[in-house]
């Protein structure tokens, strides 16, 4: 019996290495299964280029450049072999980097994409996964040249309290890196209305439920004076609301959007892995109504043709997780073999993938 191990991260304490490891200990314990592939799938977000330089035998780098906060640190991104150079924005723009999100700015993911281009890359790769800033990439395309200015008109300050006083652009010079962007996104979130981006994830960025309503309008009248000013439709592109509106401005400035989960499946080439085993076993933390992008329904959906049967392990079921039945998925594994509390779960997350593992090892060789 040949299996390909492919899950991604549970978070906050286990990575995509670490499950799939956990995985592949389960499944050798039943003795079942004559050849084991592993192959860890990154979501998109901080820890995407470690994942992908193991994989393709890449490089790490460190470039200069600045945090959300403002304060100087030293960034990690990643040379891949094809001349492709990709960045975890997270890096810079994640939770650990903010201490107020209304100060919070994008502005450091701009030198460093210049820092990058010294490489003269083929192409630079952006994860928007897990970025905690919410100023719709205002800081970014303040450092390529875009003015922000308020209606006296002086410069607005970085950060959300910039986004709350922007009244037009004035500066019309744009310095485009002249190399080809690609920005991987996780979720379709439109970036305004209810199922927008700030309603989503404005409290957990640390936002108060008034603010909410006032900062979506806010993001509404920000994002029509950039579709002004690039002349092109921009709100209704995918991945625009990735990254609190960041995936906005890198769609002004010409990257292509690609889903993360489609994308990175391609990137790491499991293709060629895939169409020579019996099952596929996969694992993420949530299955619900709003995973469509997910690793688990991308998979479904691309194994559906060559009928090799995917089981997914899955820690949180929602509502409607019955449609990804449709297509590849043969079987939902939870998790959590009995009542446990979150803290125990957490606590207990590698043993319980090990043996959720075994279990399915023994149901697949029956």
């Amino acid at each position: 019996m040949d299996i390909l191990i492919a899950p991604t991260r549970f978070l906050p304490n286990v990575g995509s290495q670490a499950v799939a490891d956990a995985l592949e200990r389960g499944i050798r314990q039943c003795r079942c299964a004559s050849r084991v592939i592993v192959r860890p799938v990154p979501e998109g977000g901080r820890g995407t280029i470690d994942i992908v330089v193991r994989a393709l035998s890449g490089r790490i780098r460190r470039s200069h450049t600045w945090n959300a906060a403002g304060r100087e640190v030293d960034s990690r991104w990643a040379l891949l072999p094809d001349g492709s150079a990709m960045i975890d924005a997270a890096e810079i723009l994640g939770a650990s980097e903010i201490q107020d999100v209304m100060r919070a700015s994008s502005w450091g993911l701009g030198p460093l994409i210049m820092d990058v281009m010294r490489y003269h890359p083929r192409q630079i790769i952006i994860t928007l996964g897990d970025v905690m800033v919410h100023d719709g990439g205002m800081g970014l395309l303040e450092y390529f040249g875009l003015r922000f200015v308020d209606e006296q008109g002086a410069d607005v300050p970085r950060g959300l309290r910039g986004l709350e006083r922007v009244h037009h652009i004035t500066q019309t010079e744009l310095h485009i890196p002249p190399v080809p962007l690609v920005m991987l996104y996780l979720r379709a979130l439109p970036l305004t209305g209810k199922e927008g981006v700030t309603f989503t994830d404005g409290s957990v960025k640390g936002l108060s439920p008034y603010q909410l309503p006032v900062i979506d309008m806010q993001m509404q009248h920000y994002a029509q004076l950039l579709e002004e000013f690039f002349s092109t439709p921009l709100l209704d592109q995918s991945g625009a609301g990735e990254g609190g509106g960041l995936g906005l401005a890198l769609l002004g400035m010409g990257a292509q959007s690609r889903a993360a989960a489609d994308y990175l499946l391609d990137l790491l080439h499991l293709d060629t892995y895939w169409a020579n085993v019996q099952w596929v076993l996969t694992a993420q933390m949530t299955l619900d109504k709003t995973q469509n992008l997910s690793l688990v329904a991308t998979l479904s959906r691309r194994l559906a043709p060559l009928a090799v049967p995917l089981v997914a392990i899955v820690e949180r079921l929602g509502d409607q997780y019955m449609q990804f039945y449709n297509q590849a998925l043969k079987g939902i594994y939870p998790l959590v073999d009995k009542p446990r509390s979150a803290r125990e779960v957490e606590r207990m997350r590698i043993h319980l993938l090990e043996q959720a593992a075994f279990r399915i090892a023994m149901w697949m060789a029956s």
